[in-house]
């Protein structure tokens, strides 16, 4: 498909380039990918972090104008009851009005988490990241009255409501408080809007040799199936920080066979996840030489990773934060020390790319059968269009974390229930789009045989041309 609409347009002027490309490439080259605006998208799977901004650690003013441009089609945010409440019983949404509904009039639909106590209040839990939660009746009366304030002000724009962020990360934060804030807060939020979705647990600290945020979850759930309060909860959130993103799906698994114990329509979502662009020391994925090649290859592994397994998904952030004690550089957008964007990072147009193709009309294949004539470790997922029925695979090298070089492999792949008239060959970290020759792909029925297609640590796509949007 080739197009260009007025959103289009805007988008070619925010959209990165770069020269890091897969010279090895020897397909015919027909352009690259086109970004779309949210606007044009109707839904996806994918969320984006747009946290933190009510500790000032960004600001939306600098930013906002790279959001719709994105196309992604829905954003995480933090209400930020110390914000709002700087005066008992006096509720400051100036700076939150702002954001919930720039956001919305961009096409993408803000989440939210309500997170975070205030000092207003004695024991009424923490103002920062791995925070107590409110426990004093005094502190538990004033969180349902802001909760309420939060709820009727935003019900026309928000129907997905987040309780606290990553309370299994404080010790003293038991399963029973944090069952007993879930049901209180869940409650209230239903009572104003019934068709809310809840999303519970926020998990931290979810890695393959922590059993913690398992057991966490599995205790709160039990609680509320004691109390018959199970029906409040239609998500589990949880962030599986790991070097290599595709090491954190055995957890995944635990967590769903955790929920599945209690619940069948309790569904799975990753509600923050992202790689830093350079190295840090501190909070998650510190002590490695990360680049923004590395970040690139990290965030499409992340989220196609995700899409392959039927889990709603959020990349953690669109905007490098600035922490007390240095800057986070998870972002897709550059952050300089005054919280200006410097520039978009690779990431940015690598995420553009992937939410232009992967929209509500392709369907993920299970169970999708191919072959291929290397033992390297691969993930590699089927989708077909709803209306054509053609299709689109991912292929990447998931063995290792990412690294700096793009050197790729030929690999040869027989798809057995393939369907593609003109398949192209898209590497979605660039966007570039080629031609597969015929002679690198025959067809005898519904199989599918592909002849030296070059592979590497980040995600690269046979997809029939027509469901890909190209640049004219």
């Amino acid at each position: 498909m080739k197009w260009l609409t007025p959103f289009s347009m805007i988008i070619l002027l925010i959209s990165v380039s770069y020269s890091q490309t897969m010279e090895s490439i020897t397909f015919p080259y027909l352009g690259k990918v086109q970004p779309r605006h949210a606007k044009e998208i109707q839904s996806s799977n994918w969320s984006v972090g747009a946290e933190t901004m009510d500790r000032d650690y960004t600001i939306y003013e600098h930013w906002k104008e790279y959001l719709g441009p994105l196309g992604i089609k829905k954003a995480r945010l933090q209400a930020g009851w110390n914000k709002i409440e700087k005066q008992k019983g006096v509720y400051h949404f100036d700076w939150l009005d702002h954001i919930v509904y720039d956001i919305a009039d961009q096409g993408v639909e803000p989440w939210m988490c309500l997170c975070y106590g205030n000092d207003l209040y004695a024991n009424a839990g923490g103002t920062l990241l791995n925070a107590t939660l409110p426990t004093a009746p005094e502190a538990l009366d004033a969180w349902e009255k802001w909760v309420r304030q939060v709820v009727v002000r935003y019900k026309d724009v928000i129907d997905e409501w987040e309780v606290w962020n990553e309370p299994s990360n404080n010790e003293a934060n038991t399963p029973e408080m944090y069952a007993t804030l879930l049901i209180h807060t869940a409650e209230t939020v239903k009572s104003i809007q019934s068709d809310a979705k809840i999303l519970a647990m926020s998990l931290g600290h979810v890695r393959v040799w922590n059993t913690w945020f398992l057991e966490f979850t599995d205790q709160v759930l039990n609680i509320l199936s004691q109390q018959n309060k199970l029906h409040l909860v239609d998500q589990v959130t949880y962030h599986p920080y790991s070097y290599n993103p595709d090491t954190s799906y055995v957890v995944a698994e635990d967590l769903r066979r955790v929920i599945g114990k209690y619940a069948s329509h309790i569904t799975l979502r990753q509600g923050e996840n992202g790689a830093p662009s350079q190295r840090s020391t501190v909070r998650a994925l510190p002590d490695y030489d990360w680049s923004e090649l590395k970040q690139a290859k990290w965030a499409l592994r992340r989220l196609l990773g995700d899409l392959g397994r039927d889990i709603e998904s959020s990349y953690f952030a669109i905007m490098d934060m600035k922490y007390p004690e240095e800057m986070n550089r998870k972002g897709l957008l550059y952050a300089r020390n005054d919280k200006t964007v410097d520039h978009a990072k690779l990431a940015y147009a690598a995420v553009q790319h992937l939410i232009s193709i992967f929209d509500h009309t392709l369907d993920r294949i299970e169970n999708y059968s191919f072959q291929t004539d290397i033992e390297t470790s691969l993930s590699v997922f089927g989708y077909e269009n709803q209306y054509s029925g053609l299709q689109v695979i991912t292929i990447w090298q998931d063995g290792m974390r990412p690294v700096e070089s793009v050197e790729t492999v030929d690999i040869d792949f027989t798809i057995f229930h393939g369907r593609f008239e003109q398949p192209v060959y898209v590497d979605l970290r660039t966007g570039e789009v080629y031609e597969i020759p015929k002679k690198n792909w025959s067809r005898k029925g519904s199989v599918y045989t592909f002849k030296d297609i070059p592979v590497y640590d980040s995600p690269v796509l046979i997809a029939d041309k027509s469901l890909v949007f190209l640049q004219d």
